[in-house]
C-alpha cells in the first residue's frame, strides 16, 4: 500500500473496522510509490499492491502474473513539475540541458516527458536524474537537480522545503491518473472471497468518506503525516470511487506506445493484450453498475 493520500480508503477501512466487518483481516504494508509496491508484488512478498496505471502497464509488458481489480481513486492534478526558479530565471527553453528529478517508470516519469513536450521542450534535450520518491524534494532544495516530477504529497513537500526559490510550473491537466487494486493470479484464483471482500470495504470505506470529509481528513492528515494546510490543498482533486473505466485501457494504451517510442521497454516486446491482466470479475459481483464496458 503507497503511503499517499491516494491510499486514503485502506486508511479509512482500518481505521472504522470495515475490514473485520467483511471477515477478513489484510496486513497493510507500506511503501513509497506504486513502483516499489508492484515490485513486492511481482516478487511475491504482497498478495495485492496498490499503484497508479503505469506501473501496471509495464508489468504487463513484462508478462508478470498479475491482474488489476479495480481502480479506487483517479486524479487529474495530483501531478506536479516543480523548478529552482534561479536555475529557469523565467524561461521555459531554459529547462534545456538541465537536470530533472523523477521516478523511473512511475507516473512521475510519464508525467515528466508529457510536460516537457506540453511546453515544446525535448525530454531528450535534457539530464534525467531517477531516484526515489522520497529523495526528489530534498533533491531539488539542496539544488542537486533543477527540477522534478512528482505526485502529492512530495509536491507540497518540496515546495516547503524551497522556500521562495521553488515554484510549481503551471500546465493544463495532461492526464487523468489511477490509483489501482492489483492482485497476484495465484492469490486471486485461490481466494476469490477474500478478493471480494477487500473491494467492499474500500467501497464502504469511500462511502464514509463521502459523508463524512472531516473526519476523513483528519485520518489522512494523520496517516500520511500531512498538515492540516498540505490536506486542504490536495482534497478537492480526488475523486474516490469503485471503478472500471474505459478510459483506463486508453490511457494504458497510450503509455504502452510513449513506452515504447522512447525506449523504455526491450523493442522486442509485443505490446500486451491489457484486457488479459484486467479481471473485473470480483467487481461485477459488488458493483455491476461500475464497470462501464465488456471486461472478460
Amino acid at each position: 500500500m503507497s503511503k499517499t493520500p491516494l491510499s486514503l480508503p485502506f486508511f479509512v477501512a482500518k481505521e472504522k473496522n470495515l475490514f473485520a466487518a467483511q471477515k477478513i483481516e489484510p496486513i497493510l504494508v507500506e511503501c513509497l510509490g506504486g513502483t516499489r509496491c508492484v515490485k513486492e508484488l511481482t516478487e511475491g512478498r504482497v498478495d495485492m499492491a496498490t499503484s497508479s496505471e503505469l506501473p501496471f502497464m509495464f508489468a504487463a509488458f513484462e508478462g508478470k502474473p498479475i491482474s488489476l481489480l479495480s481502480t479506487f481513486v483517479s486524479n487529474k492534478d495530483d501531478m506536479k513539475f516543480l523548478v529552482r526558479k534561479s536555475a529557469l530565471k523565467g524561461d521555459i527553453k531554459a529547462l534545456v540541458g538541465k537536470r530533472i528529478g523523477f521516478v523511473e517508470k512511475s507516473a512521475s516519469h510519464y508525467y515528466m516527458d508529457l510536460f516537457l513536450l506540453y511546453k515544446g521542450v525535448d525530454p531528450k534535450s535534457t539530464v534525467p536524474v531517477p531516484m526515489g520518491v522520497d529523495a526528489l524534494a530534498n533533491a531539488l532544495s539542496k539544488g542537486e537537480v533543477d527540477a522534478i516530477s512528482v505526485w502529492e504529497p512530495w509536491g507540497q513537500t518540496a515546495l516547503r522545503m524551497g522556500g521562495g526559490d521553488v515554484a510549481v510550473l503551471d500546465a493544463p491537466r495532461l492526464y487523468s491518473q489511477t490509483f489501482n487494486l492489483l492482485v497476484g493470479n495465484e492469490y486471486r484464483l485461490a481466494n476469490s472471497r477474500k478478493s471480494i471482500a477487500v473491494l467492499s470495504a474500500l467501497d464502504d470505506a469511500i462511502q464514509f468518506i463521502k459523508k463524512n470529509p472531516d473526519e476523513a481528513k483528519r485520518i489522512l492528515a494523520r496517516d500520511v503525516g500531512l498538515d492540516s494546510e498540505t490536506v486542504k490543498a490536495v482534497w478537492p482533486t480526488y475523486q474516490f470511487e469503485l471503478t472500471l473505466q474505459q478510459s483506463l485501457l486508453s490511457t494504458v494504451q497510450g503509455q504502452a506506445r510513449w513506452a515504447r517510442r522512447e525506449g523504455h521497454v526491450v523493442p522486442t516486446l509485443a505490446e500486451p493484450e491489457f484486457l488479459n491482466f484486467i479481471d473485473s470479475s470480483p467487481l461485477r459481483k459488488i458493483k455491476p453498475s461500475a464497470v462501464d464496458f465488456v471486461y472478460p
